[in-house]
């Protein structure tokens, strides 16, 4: 068994070298079955095997990469699993498939209070926990603290599915419910992507988030980082559909002009927000200036703020 495991994860990490996903998809079958086995090498203090795998996972581009074929030992191979094991695999659940995984989400959630933090293992438990989030019926199940998560800001391949669903409308209000201004930041800084269009109520959602939530005097240093972020976007669609292309073959003419379209909106929505909170902000300067100079001056019948 050790000797044709570790033939098969050589073969698939030089593919994954390579960068052949097309023949990753096609062995992913021979892959999928070493899986309980290098878990539990993993938790014997082997993680190599776990790791090569992982890493054609990802080489793959396929989020599906295993567990479709596994689906009836997830349980299993996850109770099974050491913390790290069990976050850095949880990104190939499919958990819309799954029926009573409130056991597993649990369990997730111990996991990601456990682990020890690198930037993969923050891509995947942003990536899952945006997955499980839209899930109506999984969505409570997640605790306040696995959404602190999201202020690690890890990068996000161009291939996520968590992403891809991030932006329902359900998950944007569950997290304004959340009330933390930085969670709730670091989630548009997140959800929003060069790679991926927002969906249509999510973006309503998401534009009254950011005038009532964002608004006003105070919160400049936050619309100015989602004002950056979008600079970056923006500056990513201005170079074209055919530069897009080159990473997500996929991506058609529509997508990508809602994209532009949509992307564009929540700038001008934070732009207006600033210049309304600079107009206020002179106001009140103005108003106090006067009422100061009022004070001094308080003899001076010409006043034109006098009290009746």
């Amino acid at each position: 068994m050790e000797q044709v495991s570790s033939l098969i994860i050589a073969k698939a990490e030089t593919m994954a070298e390579a960068e052949d996903p097309t023949e990753l998809r096609a062995k992913r079958k021979a892959v999928a079955t070493l899986l309980s086995y290098a878990i539990r090498k993993e938790r014997g203090g082997q993680p190599e095997m776990l790791d090569a795998f992982l890493h054609a996972a990802r080489a793959s581009g396929m989020s599906g990469f295993v567990w479709r074929h596994v689906e009836d030992h997830t349980r299993t191979l996850l109770h099974e699993a050491t913390p790290r094991a069990v976050v850095l695999v949880s990104p190939r659940i499919p958990w819309h498939w799954l029926t009573g995984g409130e056991d597993l989400i649990q369990l997730w959630v111990t996991a990601t209070s456990e682990v020890q933090y690198t930037e993969e293992v923050a891509q995947c438990v942003v990536d899952t926990l945006l997955r499980i989030a839209s899930e109506v019926e999984l969505l409570p199940h997640i605790t306040a603290n696995v959404w602190l998560w999201l202020t690690k800001r890890p990068s996000l391949p161009p291939v996520c599915l968590g992403r891809f669903y991030g932006s329902y409308p359900h998950i944007v209000k569950a997290v304004r419910g959340l009330g933390d201004i930085e969670v709730l930041k670091s989630y548009f800084l997140l959800a929003w992507s060069e790679w991926n269009a927002l969906w249509d109520e999510g973006f309503d959602e998401i534009c009254a988030s950011l005038r009532e939530d964002f608004g006003g005097v105070g919160m400049d240093h936050h619309r100015a980082d989602l004002i950056q972020r979008l600079d970056q976007i923006l500056g990513q669609l201005d170079q074209g559909l055919g530069f897009l292309k080159r990473r997500n073959p996929n991506l058609r003419q529509r997508r990508f002009q809602n994209m532009k379209d949509q992307y564009g909106k929540l700038k001008d929505i934070l732009l207006e927000a600033n210049n309304e909170a600079v107009a206020r902000t002179s106001y009140f300067g103005v108003r106090v200036a006067l009422y100061t100079n009022q004070g001094e001056h308080a003899s001076d019948s010409t006043f034109p703020l006098q009290c009746s």
